[in-house]
């Protein structure tokens, strides 16, 4: 079941370089060869020279791309060399504008800069900034650090995509762990939208002049840069192909160790747990082809309060980190009234083993909310169900420490954090 849930991706992550000696770089081969400077990131070289961060790695044998030093000689795939890329001192060099053929430019703190500003100064968003340059805390830059200024942003921001496509939007960008991802497109034409995110399908939902998806980004997805790739198909049959990066980010989250109430632990048997997850996985693997929800969810329950959020990393009883919280938990008594945050139909509503008595809403659009360990149901399979709409009462039933409501949702299958859906409107 474990490997079922788990979709490991390997990735290039962007880290800094570590201070050595520098040293000369040897005549050409194979391609240009470009000594690591201080501040270099392979990601940042891979963007100056027009290539990738594993072709870079392949050519010299890179075991560990994020280990790269000062003064190390790399070779660059290709044999175009490429112009040292410019320094930008002052506020009329920032407001060029470059085409896509040339480097990027390196912009040079001076005192009063914050990422914000020179960011908004050179068309960017500060997060795609911050990722070029490596700089995890966006607080933090210094007065004479050279940043790399990125000709596009890694978010979408000021991309250039072939026709028909006139504009890509992601959000959040980057993404988290166990996030939500929006994908808007915007076409000059009328054509179909298709797509897909490191092979997973993309579905969208619009008009033949854009239409938005949603991926839900897996709460254990390595952090680093993703593939989306994204299809327009015209009235008379061509296809235009374009691609964005997706950055994922960490999503910070905790490890807990729950103790389960005494007796419960045959629940833990795998076998039971597979037998369950098969049914669940036949349900939220549906699609229904349209959205049936409007702006922000509601939270579940009246009162109570957040007891163990999405993502933390899990183990039971003391035995080994293999998992993580699918949901969110809140703290409440037997009895407390838990309410659907937004409009859909439910597709399920009976007692688990594990989930105790459950009940389970289809949204629309492979959006999926879950509401597990209830004392009773109140309301039936089929049911049309609107926001505030009662779904039934706070329990101790199934896999439980104690009295709680588990809120979960599901995008295409993926787990993802639902209060992100409280916080912001998805689309």
């Amino acid at each position: 079941m474990r490997k079922r849930l788990i979709a490991f991706l390997l990735v290039l992550t962007v880290l800094p370089v570590a201070a050595l000696p520098a040293v000369a770089a040897p005549p050409t081969q194979a391609g240009d060869v470009y000594v690591v400077q201080p501040g270099d990131t392979l990601f940042a070289i891979a963007l100056r020279f027009d290539v990738t961060t594993a072709d870079i790695a392949a050519t010299n044998d890179l075991s560990n791309p994020n280990l790269i030093f000062v003064g190390q000689q790399l070779i660059i795939p290709g044999s175009k060399p490429v112009a040292e890329p410019a320094i930008v001192t002052n506020q009329d060099e920032a407001n060029d504008t470059a085409p896509p053929s040339v480097s990027p430019k390196v912009y040079v703190v001076k005192p009063g800069d914050t990422l914000m500003a020179i960011a908004t100064r050179f068309g960017l968003a500060a997060t795609d900034l911050a990722l070029a340059n490596s700089i995890h805390n966006p607080d933090y830059i210094y007065i004479g650090q050279q940043l790399v200024i990125p000709t596009v942003g890694l978010s979408g921001v000021g991309a250039r995509h072939p026709a028909p496509f006139s504009a890509i939007q992601l959000s959040p960008a980057p993404v988290l762990q166990g996030q939500t991802l929006v994908v808007e497109v915007t076409l000059s034409q009328p054509a179909t939208i298709s797509g897909d995110f490191e092979g997973r399908p993309l579905f969208f939902t619009g008009d033949d002049r854009g239409g938005w998806a949603l991926v839900g980004i897996h709460a254990l997805q390595d952090v680093g840069i993703y593939s989306l790739a994204l299809r327009a198909t015209l009235e008379d049959g061509t296809e235009s192909v374009t691609a964005m990066n997706v950055v994922v980010g960490e999503g910070g989250y905790a490890t807990e160790n729950i103790q389960l109430a005494p007796g419960r632990e045959s629940l833990l048997d795998p076998e039971i747990i597979q037998v369950e997850q098969e049914q669940m996985v036949e349900l939220w693997s549906q699609l229904s082809p349209r959205p049936l929800w409007e702006g922000t969810f509601g939270l579940p329950l009246a009162e109570g309060r957040v007891t163990s959020p999405f993502g933390t990393r899990r183990s039971y009883n003391n035995g080994p980190v293999n998992g993580f919280h699918g949901g969110t938990d809140f703290g409440a008594g037997n009895g407390i009234p838990i309410y659907a945050p937004a409009t859909g139909r439910v597709v399920l509503a009976k007692e688990l083993s594990v989930r105790g008595k459950a009940v389970l809403i289809d949204h629309g659009l492979g959006v999926f909310s879950g509401y597990w360990h209830q004392s009773e149901v109140a309301v039936q399979v089929g049911q049309e169900v609107q926001r505030g709409d009662l779904l039934g009462y706070v329990g101790d039933t199934g896999l439980v420490t104690g009295a709680h409501l588990h809120w979960e949702m599901r995008i295409g299958g993926f787990a993802v954090d639902p209060m992100q859906w409280t916080q912001m409107s998805i689309p």
